[in-house]
C-alpha cells in the first residue's frame, strides 16, 4: 500500500509519497483546495492510505481526502516526538517522517471523529466559552463596584448581583458618567451573553433528542435533571469503544494521578495534564449535584475527606463517576449504585 505523509498547515501542506518497502516516489508541497487535494489523490492508481499529524483545522482536511483513500491515519501530537523535538525542523522532512511512521506502523494516532461529532463538541465548547466571559463580566463588574461603593452600604437581600433586584439597584446607584457607562456596558454585555448560553443550550438539547444513550446517562446521580453537561459528556467522549478500560476513560479527562514509578518506587504527582478539559469541568459540575441524592457517593466523600482536603475528595467523587459513565455507555444500562458501605473501601473496587 502507497503512503502518503502530510505535513499540513493552513495555507498549503508538504506530502510526502511513500511505497511499503520505504522507496520515496514523490514529494510536493501544495496549497490547500479541494481541487488540488482530489486531484493529487486521485492521481495515485493503487491502494493508497493518508496519514497526517492533528494539528489545527485538520477536520476540514480529513473530510475532503477521506473518500478518495483506502485508510486515513491521524497522529498524535503529544506523542509524536520524532518531529517536536527533530534538531532539523523543515516541512518535507517533517511529511517523510510522517510517512515513515505510517508505513511502518509506529503512527501513534489518534481518535477521529465523524464531522458531526465535532460540530456538537463545538457547540458545547461554544457554550463553555460564553460562560468564561459571564464570569469575566461579573468580576469586571464585582471590582467596579468595590472601588465606588462600601460593603457596609450594599444591600444584603440578594447574593448574585446580576439578578433582578441586583441589576435594578445597579442602574440606580449615583456613580461618575465614567463609571456609570462602564457599568452600564457590563450589564448590556452579561444580559446578551446569557440569551446566547439560552440559545445554545435550546439548540443542543433540540439535536441530542434522539440520541439513545442520554436514557443511560439520566439514570447516574447528578446527571439526572442536567440540562447540558449530560451532552457534554456525551460528545466529548463520543465513542466509548475507545476506551478499553474505565481508568483510560479517567485518564483522559484528567482525573487520575500521573504516575512517576520506577523500581520499587512508587510516586504518583499531580493529576495528569494532558487532558480534556471540558469534559473533566463537566464531570466534576456533576459530582455537586450527586453529592446531594447519592448517599453511598456522599459517605465516600466523607471518607476520603477525612484523609485529604476537600478538592481532593471532589476529584475522588468524579473519578468515581467517570468509572460508573464508562460502565453505563459501555454495557448500555443503568446505574447501579454502590451501597455506602462498599464506596469506603479501596478505590480499585469502582472499576468492577
Amino acid at each position: 500500500m502507497i503512503t502518503i505523509g502530510v505535513d499540513f498547515h493552513k495555507r498549503t501542506s508538504s506530502y510526502c509519497v511513500m511505497r511499503k518497502d520505504g522507496t520515496v516516489i514523490k514529494r510536493c508541497k501544495m496549497e490547500n483546495n479541494t481541487e488540488n487535494i482530489v486531484t493529487f489523490l486521485n492521481k495515485i492508481n493503487e491502494p493508497k492510505q493518508v496519514a497526517m499529524e492533528a494539528t489545527y483545522g485538520w477536520g476540514l482536511f480529513h473530510d475532503t481526502a477521506s473518500p478518495h483513500v483506502d485508510k486515513f491515519l491521524l497522529g498524535h501530537p503529544a506523542k509524536m516526538k520524532l518531529i517536536t523535538e527533530s534538531e532539523s525542523k523543515c516541512d518535507r522532512y517533517d511529511a517523510q517522517t510522517i510517512s515513515q511512521l505510517a508505513t511502518m506502523g509506529f503512527l501513534p494516532q489518534a481518535y477521529a471523529p465523524s464531522k458531526n461529532s465535532r460540530e456538537l463538541r463545538s457547540l458545547v465548547r461554544l457554550r463553555s466559552f460564553l460562560l468564561r466571559q459571564r464570569v469575566a463580566i461579573r468580576n469586571n463588574t464585582h471590582a467596579l463596584l468595590d472601588r465606588n461603593i462600601w460593603q457596609s452600604e450594599r444591600p444584603r437581600s440578594f447574593k448574585n448581583i446580576y439578578c433582578d433586584r441586583g441589576k435594578k439597584w445597579m442602574r440606580s446607584l449615583t456613580i461618575s458618567p465614567k463609571e456609570r457607562f462602564i457599568l452600564d456596558e457590563l450589564i448590556s454585555s452579561y444580559e446578551r451573553i446569557n440569551d446566547q448560553i439560552a440559545r445554545i443550550e435550546q439548540y443542543i438539547n433540540k439535536e441530542a433528542i434522539d440520541l439513545p444513550e442520554t436514557q443511560y446517562l439520566r439514570t447516574i446521580p447528578g446527571l439526572r435533571t442536567s440540562k447540558v453537561n449530560i451532552y457534554t459528556i456525551l460528545f466529548e467522549i463520543d465513542d466509548i469503544t475507545r476506551f478499553r478500560k474505565a481508568r483510560h476513560l479517567a485518564k483522559y479527562a484528567g482525573l487520575v494521578p500521573a504516575d512517576n514509578s520506577s523500581g520499587d518506587k512508587q510516586r504518583t504527582g499531580k493529576l495528569v495534564k494532558r487532558a480534556n478539559h471540558t469534559l473533566k469541568t463537566a464531570i466534576i459540575e456533576s459530582v455537586f449535584a450527586a453529592l446531594l441524592v447519592d448517599k453511598g457517593l456522599k459517605e465516600y466523600f466523607r471518607t476520603v475527606r477525612q484523609r485529604a482536603n476537600p478538592s481532593a475528595a471532589i476529584v475522588a467523587c468524579a473519578r468515581k463517576m467517570c468509572y460508573a459513565i464508562y460502565h453505563v455507555l459501555k454495557e448500555q444500562r443503568h446505574y447501579r449504585p454502590f451501597p455506602p458501605a462498599a464506596v469506603s473501601g479501596p478505590l480499585a473496587t469502582l472499576e468492577r
